[in-house]
């Protein structure tokens, strides 16, 4: 305690030089911070899919289009998973689509904090959703969930068993019913999963719903043609012939011809493009982890200068040049610590939009930014490392002095 009340009288003496360093490491900081949030998520994408990144392929539009094919029927539609699964090549294949569901608050008082965190505001939406994804039977065999056949003869309306993600144990149990329809039987991985076939987003399932396809809704034209052109997830053998399958799925004289894209290959892909954005930001942290290591330093040996007079009495009384030492430390600590607040103060107020998009959205992309517990984790590490190198270099400086040219000093 005595070391730490000197520690704010030291900086209160050189409190120039001490708030110069606070605002180097107040934007040091919250660049490196936003740095941490994109080589942070690239690897989430990287390693955190509920899917097998390089055996899942995506069927994907050559172009985005609302017109329904009117020409078809469900038969055409039939026609070519049949001939899909039957395909050597093909290991599974399933479709999806996305919807939401309005939670009931009138019914069932829910908690203020859940309706909260699922309220977009992003999108300016007034209820609390959650967001859903809705699975056919073949897809829950690729994705080895817990659903059953019985779970897919099922009509819209019938109550339905579900999973949902890890936030809801706060606020459910195995059992539970939400909206007086949807059980929970189980809750899923914080992964995350395909949600759309022509983004580079992805749906976290953390807050997300997983449902088994209604029959009636399975067996809709509309929806039929619609999961064939944009939600046909597949599982492919290596070395399966893309080119054969490409021709297969093509619905003859379809005006959109549909392509196959391996998902792992999108993800990196993605990774390689942000990763190159980002040389800049690195650039701009590597200078701030060097010039931070040099500001403390010379900033921190300037004021062993000014008190030359004050240490070489300690150490006359009895201090050591560890004792020296840690007192420097605790000063460096204390502008370190309020540096790393004030950065993370300025990084929310600069990205609040972004935040804000992220939190809402839930999404896994290059750009889902946050200031969750391992982001700052990892800003802490860097910090960290500028501390201890340079106090390295300071204890050297403090090593090489002489008692007799310190009693001497301008005090």
């Amino acid at each position: 305690m005595f070391r730490i009340k000197n520690a704010f009288l030291a900086l209160r003496i050189r409190w120039v030089i001490s708030i110069l360093l606070l605002i180097q490491f107040t934007y040091g900081l919250s660049t490196i911070t936003g740095t941490s949030n994109i080589f942070y998520n690239l690897h989430y994408m990287n390693s955190q899919s509920l899917l097998d990144l390089d055996s899942t392929y995506l069927v994907v539009p050559d172009k985005i289009t609302d017109e329904l094919q009117k020409q078809y029927t469900k038969n055409d539609v039939e026609e070519i998973y049949d001939n899909l699964k039957r395909h050597p090549d093909v290991v599974a294949y399933g479709t999806y689509y996305e919807d939401n569901v309005i939670l009931d608050t009138k019914a069932h008082p829910l908690d203020p904090q859940l309706i909260a965190d699922l309220t977009n505001h992003f999108l300016g939406l007034d209820e609390p959703i959650i967001r859903t994804i809705v699975i056919d039977e073949p897809y829950n065999q690729i994705l080895n969930l817990k659903f059953t056949d019985q779970d897919f003869r099922k009509n819209s309306n019938d109550e339905t068993n579900v999973l949902v993600g890890s936030y809801f144990k706060r606020y459910y149990k195995i059992g539970d019913i939400i909206n007086a329809q949807y059980k929970i039987i189980g809750f899923l991985p914080d992964k995350y999963i395909v949600n759309n076939n022509t983004s580079n987003v992805y749906l976290k399932l953390d807050k997300a719903m997983l449902i088994p396809m209604p029959e009636d809704i399975y067996t809709l034209y509309d929806s039929m043609i619609s999961r064939l052109q944009f939600n046909t997830v597949l599982k492919l053998r290596p070395g399966a012939d893309l080119d054969q399958l490409t021709q297969m799925i093509q619905l003859k004289g379809d005006s959109v011809p549909l392509g196959i894209h391996n998902l792992g290959e999108n993800i990196r892909q993605d990774i390689k493009v942000n990763a190159y954005l980002e040389i800049p930001q690195m650039v701009l942290g590597l200078s701030f982890i060097l010039f931070s290591v040099i500001g403390m330093v010379v900033t921190t040996i300037v004021s062993i200068m000014i008190r030359k007079r004050e240490f070489g009495i300690k150490l006359a009384l009895g201090e050591s040049e560890h004792g020296i030492l840690y007192q420097i430390i605790i000063e460096n600590l204390i502008i370190a610590v309020a540096g790393l607040g004030l950065s993370l103060l300025h990084f929310m107020w600069k990205y609040k939009g972004l935040l804000q998009f992220s939190s809402d959205m839930n999404l896994a992309s290059p750009l889902d930014y946050k200031a969750n517990g391992s982001v700052i984790g990892i800003v802490f590490i860097i910090l960290l490392a500028v501390i201890l190198i340079s106090n390295f270099f300071i204890y050297l400086f403090i090593r090489k002095q002489e008692l007799k040219t310190l009693i001497g000093g301008m005090e």
